[in-house]
């Protein structure tokens, strides 16, 4: 789990990494998209080949919804980037749980006792502390993070619904970079620009890195309880913070250490109410 946590980090590196570095075609956060779901596509097929799986399903309509929101919050991810420090991006991405707690209670009928709604409060004075630790936490930026979470929290609510259907998760796994790069590559193309060289290794490579990830979160899921494997997902934070500072000369501030110890109490809350 922590091996997969370093190679989403990864992924949002190599992105950052090809929006905002001089010296190479000016590629923009579509685009970027569709190259990680293209690139998790095709480097899925052979693996649906070895498995013997056909990636069939009678639900593509459903498919289709759960990877428009997780297409629409990696666009938003990859623009927060161009505009904050990664690890304060990826910090507030952590608030996804808390909508998926909120959409889960409007929209699949779950009950949320008072500690659920208490881990949404600490949670959310954690993105306020990253945001603005100056009190000017509604920037660009960090909004824009805010809502890629709420995607994300609306992505993992689609999720539970699909799970609902019976298909296979490799078939699961297939039919989300699928859909995403189908659904991103109609406003992606008609502003395509062409890669550097450098920057078709990086773009290959957020793919590649995002699929081993989510099949080692897979493969830890089978082998751990869950209650002993979330926790170690905060650990993106941290690697997010180092690629910060080593690639992009970004000083973590007061405001991101004390976001984070909020975001983790509220995922602890979160995961000690459930069942």
């Amino acid at each position: 789990m922590v091996v997969a946590t370093f190679l989403f980090a990864t992924m949002s590196a190599l992105a950052k990494y090809v929006l905002i570095t001089p010296g190479g075609a000016e590629i923009g956060a579509l685009q970027v998209t569709f190259f990680r779901y293209l690139s998790g596509t095709i480097f899925l097929v052979p693996v649906l080949g070895w498995a013997r799986v056909m990636p069939r399903t009678r639900h593509p309509e459903k498919y289709a919804l759960r990877a428009g929101l997780g297409a629409a919050s990696v666009v938003l991810m990859f623009l927060a980037f161009q505009m904050i420090p990664l690890a304060n991006a990826t910090a507030i991405s952590f608030s996804a749980p808390i909508f998926t707690m909120i959409l889960a209670v409007l929209l699949l009928g779950e009950r949320a006792g008072k500690t659920r709604w208490l881990a949404a409060f600490v949670g959310f004075a954690g993105v306020i502390a990253i945001a603005g630790p100056d009190g000017n936490f509604l920037n660009t930026g960090s909004l824009i993070a805010l809502a890629a979470a709420l995607c994300m929290g609306a992505e993992v609510t689609a999720l539970k619904w699909v799970t609902r259907l019976g298909d296979r998760p490799l078939v699961m796994l297939f039919m989300g970079n699928f859909l995403g790069a189908v659904l991103t590559a109609v406003p992606a193309l008609p502003q395509w620009v062409w890669p550097e060289g450098w920057q078709w290794f990086c773009l290959a490579g957020t793919g590649l890195v995002a699929i081993v990830g989510q099949r080692l979160t897979l493969f830890a899921m089978r082998t751990a309880d869950a209650n002993f494997i979330a926790p170690m997902l905060y650990a993106t934070m941290i690697f997010s913070a180092l690629y910060g500072v080593l690639l992009f000369g970004e000083v973590p501030g007061w405001g991101l250490y004390a976001g984070m110890a909020l975001m983790v109490a509220s995922g602890v809350l979160l995961a000690r109410s459930g069942r």
